[in-house]
């Protein structure tokens, strides 16, 4: 008995009636033939990216600025960033598989550190983007456990590689880069944004700051530091705020620079209430520059410079911050 199991169509093996079960084998043929040809055009299973290559930018005493430059296949599910201290990396004769080695995944798109035309760490074959070791606490696109800042006056080794993806293994590593943070010195004045968030108690007769035109409790200002900015350019702008303003009461000098930076930061906050005490927002795009000046004169990379130990344990001094804005007027 005849069967109709397919509509009426142009001829195809697809758009004609079947009469027998003997056209099957044809039905199969046209299958097979089109899911070769799917596999055909899909990357091969298991293919390797080609490595890419790290160059160091800069380093201050808290983080290390890297560039990272896609090989010749790119990167197009991000990169693994890996880096130790050196004396770890020579007491393990090399890489380990251990926890000495910090690893981070940076898989999307930077706020706080971008690379002019460059919107994610995802990288087209050639291109580059700017990593910064220390500084992940107010990154996005980035997925890792250490935010931390780097410690100063401390060697490190760094090597980077091609993420996996759908169809492609990691790459091989890239060539293993050493670099350091500069050390402190007896005549260093400021410290990071990471020391004032865990030495609570160097800053413990504080009373309050203002960010804007708000004015923010001790405990206030801790949960504001202990605040990710996850692409909010107002949480890490007011990090380097605070830092800035508590490095003055300590008693650091910033420069015209420093201090007109402070003044527009001010200005441009305004009565926005830093998250997670309230639920202000501005643009990474607005805030980087100044975030940026600031960020230099708590580093030391501009001002005084970083405090040495023995300055690290004092209480900051106990003064109006009208009387410090005079410092710097």
């Amino acid at each position: 008995m005849s069967r109709a199991t397919l509509a009426p169509g142009n001829g195809s093996a697809l758009g004609r009636q079947t009469t027998s079960t003997g056209d099957r084998p044809m039905f199969r043929r046209t299958c097979f033939s089109a899911t070769l040809l799917l596999a055909l055009a899909a990357p091969a299973l298991g293919a390797a990216l080609d490595p890419p290559t790290i160059s160091l930018v800069s380093a201050d005493r808290a983080s290390i600025t890297l560039e990272v430059q896609a090989g010749a296949s790119g990167a197009p599910f991000g990169l693994v960033v890996e880096w130790m201290t050196l004396t770890d990396y020579r007491a393990a004769g090399g890489w380990p598989a251990s926890d000495a080695v910090h690893a981070s995944d940076c898989t999307g798109a930077p706020t706080l550190n971008v690379t002019p035309g460059v919107s994610s760490f995802r990288l087209a074959p050639g291109e580059a983007a700017l990593v910064v070791l220390g500084a992940f606490f107010d990154e996005t696109g980035v997925s890792t456990v250490e935010r931390q800042e780097l410690e100063d006056g401390t060697s490190y080794v760094v090597r980077a590689r091609a993420a996996a993806g759908l169809g492609y293994d990691e790459s091989a590593n890239s060539a293993t880069v050493p670099c350091a943070t500069p050390p402190r010195t007896s005549t260093d004045c400021t410290v990071t944004v990471g020391y004032w968030k865990s030495h609570p108690e160097s800053w413990s007769r504080v009373a309050s700051v203002t960010l804007g035109t708000v004015p923010y409790t001790r405990t206030q200002l801790l949960d504001i530091l202990g605040q990710p900015a996850r692409g909010n350019g107002l949480v890490s702008l007011a990090h380097q705020l605070i830092a800035a303003k508590l490095n003055f009461l300590l008693g650091a000098l910033p420069t015209p620079a420093v201090g007109d930076a402070v003044t527009q930061a001010d200005a441009l906050i305004g009565p926005r209430v830093v998250p997670p005490v309230g639920g202000g927002w501005l643009a990474p795009g607005d805030t980087n520059g100044l975030t940026s000046i600031l960020d230099g004169f708590n580093s030391g990379t501009l001002g005084p410079g970083h405090c040495p130990d023995s300055l690290q344990v004092l209480p900051a001094k106990v003064e109006t911050w009208g009387r410090v804005k005079t410092h710097y007027r």
